[in-house]
């Protein structure tokens, strides 16, 4: 417990803050969706785009931050713990606060009956998938380039491009699987199991190739670091 403290406070205040402020820009847009005369279903969606939409991209930004500016890479190579342990703490402790935040935030809407969601087994899954899939695309980019530049520009593009062409992709029998925000677009229809298990097994998947780059963890070095 105390490496993981550590590792919590090495990681930044943005491990707790990224996962929190973007579930209260989902509740500022159906606030706002409220005010506008939309109706109790379109604020309902909005409330629902906290978690399946903004939570993603907020985890996967995180995440960015973690690996791409991590100054000590060049110390951390030189000690017994491998490099894959001491940045999976910092993930994992992302992954808690994200976990922690968005089940209570689901649970609220639950009891006061905003939650448009599937059932309370399944409604983990509204969440889960897309933030394992664009988080591991952040992490792997991260590593790939070392540049926070580089990372953030691939993570924000493929967000950005799924929700300006959704119509597009869920006309593609090929490309819905992937769709990262399809419970907010198309609701929990016959293809949203589907689309959640491809997504969590290509999501693992991207993760196990950053796994296997990590057992040589000097290629993450930069010049300057070199």
């Amino acid at each position: 417990m105390p490496l993981w403290r550590y590792e919590a406070r090495r990681a930044g205040w943005t491990v707790f803050a990224a996962p929190l402020t973007a579930l209260l820009v989902g509740v500022a847009l159906a606030l706002l969706a409220a005010n506008g005369g939309s109706s109790r279903a379109q604020v309902g969606r909005m409330l629902l785009a906290g978690p399946e939409v903004m939570l993603p991209l907020a985890v996967g930004m995180a995440a960015v931050s973690m690996v791409a500016r991590d100054g000590c890479r060049e110390l951390q190579l030189s000690l017994p713990t491998r490099y894959a342990v001491t940045l999976g703490r910092r993930l994992g402790a992302l992954a808690l606060a994200g976990a922690v935040c968005t089940l209570l935030f689901s649970a609220v809407l639950g009891l006061t009956g905003w939650w448009t969601g599937p059932g309370p087994l399944a409604s983990t899954l509204v969440w889960l998938p897309p933030t394992v899939w664009l988080t591991g695309l952040a992490v792997l980019v991260g590593m790939l380039g070392r540049s926070v530049v580089l990372a953030t520009t691939v993570v924000a593009t493929v967000w950005l491009g799924e929700l300006l062409f959704a119509a597009s992709i869920g006309a593609l029998d090929w490309a819905r699987p992937f769709f990262l925000f399809t419970t907010v677009r198309f609701g929990v229809d016959a293809d949203w199991w589907s689309n959640r298990l491809a997504l969590t097994g290509s999501g693992l998947l991207i993760f196990a190739v950053v796994a296997l780059l990590l057992r040589r963890p000097h290629r993450l070095l930069t010049e300057e670091e070199v």
